[in-house]
C-alpha cells in the first residue's frame, strides 16, 4: 500500500512499519480524529483464503473484547480492495525482541517491571476467557516511556472455543511453545504461562533456551530437555528470579503457576533481600497423564523468520532423546574431560562434576593447585586491565534531541560513535530536519565504534487546507493561528459580500500543507464602498449634485422650495452632512431653491426628482396656462 493512500476516506497511509506471514502493517493518520494509528492490512495474495480471513477477523474480535492499559486497543475494522484491515492504537516504540537486542544486559529490576506489565495484561485476557497462544517478544511492544502493550491476537482463542483444535497441527511460535502443545494437547492458560517463562529467560540471557536446525528438534527439547539455568549464564542472577522461570516452564502444566496473577505476585518479590537464600525450585515428579506425540505424515511447515506459523510434527521423526544427565554419564563413562563434557551438554563444569560424583563415575579434571592461585591472580590482573580498557572505550550517548541532523551527527562522531540508520517521520513538536530521538537513548553507555540510530522529523503531518471563502474572517484566522498558520489579511470593498467575510484565499482548498510552515493570505470584504459626501450647500447647483451622484452611483431625491435668501437653482440643504460617508445602499435628500415666490410664480411650487439626479417639475405647458390665467384675471 503506497504512502498517502486514503482508506475509507479517513485513514491516510504514512509509511510501512513491517509485515508478517499474513498481513502488512503501516503507520497511518486518522484524519477525522487527527491522531496516528496502526493499520494492519491483510496481504492481497491471501485475501481469498477464508481460513486466514477468519483468523484475521478473530484477532479483531478477541482484542475488542479486551480493554486493558497493556493491550493494544482496536479502533476500527473494515475492508479495502477486497482485503480485511484493522485500525488499532499506534505504539511509538519498538518490540521486545529488538529492545532486548539493543539494551542488553537489561537491569534485573527493569526486566521485572516489563514482565509485570505483560503479566497484568495476560491475566486480564485469561479472566476474559481469552488465551493468546502466541506470546513472544515480537508481539510485545514497548513505547518510548517503557510502557508495554501486547498485540497480535491473531490465533487467540476463547477457553471454551474448540474450533481451532486440529488433530495434526500445533499453532504457535516454536521457540515459545509449551510441551503439551508439541504433544498435541489443546493450548490453555498454562501454555501462555510457559511462553512467559521463556520470554523472561530470553530477557535475562539474550537468547532462547532451546535452539535447533529444525522446528522438530526445537519442539523435542521443549518436550524433554531440562530448562537451561540462567545462573549458568550469569551467576549474579538471584535464585529467586531463576525460580520464577523454572516454575513457569515445568514440563507438566499442573506444576506451573496457577495463574498469571500468581506468577506476577511471585516475580514482584524476586529481588527482595528476604528471598536471598532461596533454594532452587524443583517441580513435583508427577507423571503426566498424556504423553502422546501428534501423528503426522510429514512436517508441513517450518518457522519463517520468527513469524507465527502452524508447525506439524511427525511422530516417526521424533526419537526420545537422552536427558542431559544421561549424556553426562555416557560421556563420563567414555573418560571425556569434564570441560569437554560441559561444552557438549551446555552446562557448567561444576554441574558435570556433581552429576558424575552422584553416579560414582570417576572423571578427568586438571589439578587445580597451584594453578588455581596462578589463574586467580591472572584473572584479577586481567579483570583490572579489561575494566580499564573497557572504561576508556565506553562513553555516554549524547543528548541530540531537538538538534539538527548535522549537529547530532557531529556530536555522535566526536565521541567515537558511528551514525547508524536514519529514519524520518512526522512530528508535532520537533522542527523539520531535527532529531526526534536516538537509539540508544541519551545517557546510555556505549562502546566506541557502536552505532547510534536517529529518527529525524519531517515536520508536522501535512493536512488538507480547506475552503474558507464566505466564512467570518475573525473566527477562521483565530482557529488557523492556533494550529500554527501565519495569516495575512487584505481588505477590499464589496457590494456583494458582507462585511468581514472572506472573499478569496491564496491556497487551494485541497492543498496539503504543514500548518507551522504555511502562510495564507485572505481577501476580506469591508462591505459596500464608503463614499464621502461633499458639502453642496450655498454654492452648488442641482447639476453639480446630479453629476456627483451619477459618478458614484448614489441615489438622490430632490425637493424644490422657494427661498428668499438662496438663489434659484442653488442647494439649500442636504439630508447627510458634508464630510460624512455613505454607501450605494443609502439615499441622499437634497433641497433646491426656486428663488423668491414672485420670481418662481411661473414654476411649480415644488418638485422632486430621484434616481441619480433626474428631477420632476410642472410642465412648461402648465406654467404657460397659469400665466395666461393670471393675465386674464388682471385685465378683468
Amino acid at each position: 500500500m503506497l504512502p498517502d493512500t486514503l482508506i475509507n476516506n479517513r485513514y491516510r497511509i504514512i509509511r510501512p512499519l513491517g509485515g508478517g506471514g499474513m498481513a502488512n502493517v503501516y503507520l497511518a493518520h486518522d484524519e477525522f480524529l487527527n491522531r496516528d494509528v496502526t493499520c494492519k492490512c491483510m496481504r492481497l495474495d491471501m485475501k481469498d483464503d477464508q481460513t486466514l480471513v477468519k483468523r484475521f477477523q478473530r484477532e479483531a474480535v478477541a482484542a475488542t473484547e479486551l480493554v486493558h492499559d497493556n493491550v493494544v486497543q482496536i479502533y476500527d475494522v473494515g475492508e479495502v480492495d477486497g482485503s480485511q484491515y484493522i485500525i488499532m492504537e499506534y505504539v511509538d516504540g519498538t518490540d521486545l525482541k529488538s529492545y532486548i537486542a539493543n539494551h542488553f544486559p537489561i537491569p534485573y529490576q527493569q526486566v521485572i517491571d516489563i514482565m509485570l506489565q505483560v503479566l497484568s495484561a495476560v491475566q486480564a485476557a485469561h479472566e476474559a476467557g481469552i488465551i493468546h497462544r502466541d506470546l513472544k517478544p515480537q508481539n510485545i511492544l514497548i513505547d518510548k516511556a517503557d510502557k508495554v502493550k501486547i498485540t497480535d491476537f491473531g490465533i487467540a482463542v476463547a477457553k471454551f472455543d474448540h474450533t481451532m483444535t486440529q488433530t495434526n497441527t500445533v499453532v504457535g511460535s516454536i521457540h515459545y511453545l509449551s510441551p503439551e502443545q508439541t504433544r498435541g494437547s489443546m493450548a490453555s492458560d498454562k501454555s501462555d504461562i510457559y511462553a512467559l517463562g521463556v520470554i523472561l529467560y530470553e530477557m535475562l540471557t539474550k537468547k532462547v533456551p532451546y535452539e535447533g536446525e529444525t522446528a522438530v528438534s526445537i519442539a523435542l527439547k521443549h518436550a524433554n530437555s531440562d530448562m537451561p539455568s540462567v545462573r549458568d549464564f550469569d551467576p549474579r542472577i538471584p535464585q529467586a528470579l531463576e525460580n520464577v522461570i523454572l516454575k513457569a516452564t515445568t514440563k507438566l502444566p499442573q506444576n506451573r503457576y496457577a495463574s498469571a496473577q500468581a506468577m506476577l505476585d511471585d516475580l514482584r518479590t524476586a529481588l527482595s533481600p528476604r528471598r536471598a537464600n532461596e533454594q532452587r525450585f524443583v517441580p513435583l515428579s508427577t507423571e503426566e497423564n498424556e504423553t502422546r506425540i501428534i501423528p503426522m505424515d510429514q512436517i508441513q511447515s517450518q518457522l519463517r523468520d520468527g513469524v507465527t506459523t502452524e508447525t506439524a510434527l511427525n511422530k516417526d521423526d521424533m526419537p526420545i532423546p537422552k536427558t542431559v544427565d544421561d549424556q553426562i554419564i555416557e560421556y563420563g563413562a567414555k573418560n571425556y574431560h569434564v570441560k569437554t563434557i560441559a561444552k557438549l551438554v551446555e552446562r557448567t563444569p561444576n554441574y558435570v562434576r556433581d552429576v558424575l560424583r552422584k553416579h560414582g563415575i570417576k572423571f578427568k579434571d586438571r589439578k587445580r593447585w597451584p594453578w588455581v592461585l596462578v589463574l586467580g591472580l591472572l584473572i584479577v590482573l586481567g579483570s583490572g586491565t579489561v575494566y580499564m580498557v573497557n572504561a576508556s572505550n565506553r562513553v555516554n550517548v549524547p543528548n541530540v534531541v531537538n538538534d539538527s541532523q548535522a549537529d547530532a551527527e557531529r556530536k555522535i562522531k566526536t565521541l567515537g560513535l558511528n551514525v547508524g540508520t536514519v529514519t524520518r517521520t512526522t512530528s508535532k513538536s520537533i522542527t523539520k530536519g531535527h532529531v526526534i530521538s536516538s537509539d540508544p537513548k541519551r545517557g546510555a553507555r556505549a562502546y566506541k565504534d557502536d552505532t547510534v540510530n536517529l529518527i529525524i522529523s519531517t515536520g508536522r503531518q501535512k493536512v488538507r487546507f480547506g475552503d474558507y471563502v464566505g466564512s467570518d474572517y475573525d473566527t477562521i484566522s483565530t482557529q488557523l493561528r492556533a494550529q500554527g498558520y501565519s495569516v495575512n489579511k487584505k481588505e477590499i470593498a464589496s457590494n456583494d459580500v458582507d462585511d468581514n467575510k472572506i472573499i478569496n484565499q491564496s491556497l487551494n482548498a485541497d492543498d496539503k500543507v504543514d500548518p507551522t510552515e504555511t502562510t495564507v493570505d485572505f481577501t476580506v470584504s469591508t462591505g459596500p464602498a464608503k463614499i464621502q459626501v461633499p458639502d453642496f450647500t450655498d454654492s452648488s447647483t442641482r447639476a453639480d449634485v446630479e453629476s456627483w451622484a451619477t459618478g458614484n452611483n448614489i441615489i438622490v431625491n430632490f425637493n424644490e422650495v422657494n427661498d428668499n435668501k438662496i438663489g434659484k437653482g442653488k442647494v439649500i440643504s442636504q439630508s447627510i452632512r458634508g464630510g460624512s460617508t455613505i454607501t450605494v445602499n443609502d439615499t441622499l435628500m437634497v433641497t433646491i431653491s426656486l428663488g423668491t415666490a414672485s420670481s418662481s410664480s411661473s414654476s411649480s411650487k415644488s418638485s422632486s426628482s430621484s434616481s441619480s439626479g433626474s428631477s420632476s417639475s410642472s410642465s412648461d405647458e402648465d406654467s404657460s396656462d397659469s400665466a395666461s390665467n393670471d393675465n386674464d384675471d388682471s385685465s378683468n
